[in-house]
């Protein structure tokens, strides 16, 4: 069996993929990307910034921003994974996805990175 996973250039296609369940990933600058992910419990919007793409103490100054405003951020999971990359994770809800619900949720996430600068929807946290 195989499984493939859709490349997109737009916010809107991947959100669209997203909404219908389709494996997607959008890369919005080099080594920065959105994709859809699957933990062990859940399936959830991850921003990923691979290691060559991580800036200095970018890590250390997501970690201070979650918990300094742990209200704005508590649906979101800060880890590396297996290939070193950032990810920023939250689960995505059983019920119907909008695409309003994939552009706070993004906005949060390139936010807790400092990557805002990214964000082409402006929500502000």
């Amino acid at each position: 069996m195989s499984f493939s996973v859709h490349s997109v250039s737009t916010r809107q296609a991947f959100q669209k993929n997203i909404i219908a369940g389709i494996a997607t990933y959008w890369e919005i600058a080099p080594g920065i990307e959105f994709c859809l992910r699957r933990e062990p419990h859940s399936v959830g919007l991850a921003l990923q910034v691979h290691s060559q793409a991580l800036r200095a103490n970018q890590m250390q100054h997501a970690l201070e921003r979650r918990f300094a405003q742990p209200g704005d951020y508590a649906q979101l999971f800060l880890f590396l994974d297996p290939q070193r990359a950032l990810v920023v994770w939250q689960a995505l809800p059983q019920s119907p996805i909008s695409s309003q619900m994939l552009d706070e949720i993004q906005s949060r996430q390139l936010a807790l990175l400092g990557l805002e600068d990214l964000d082409d929807y402006s929500v502000m946290y």
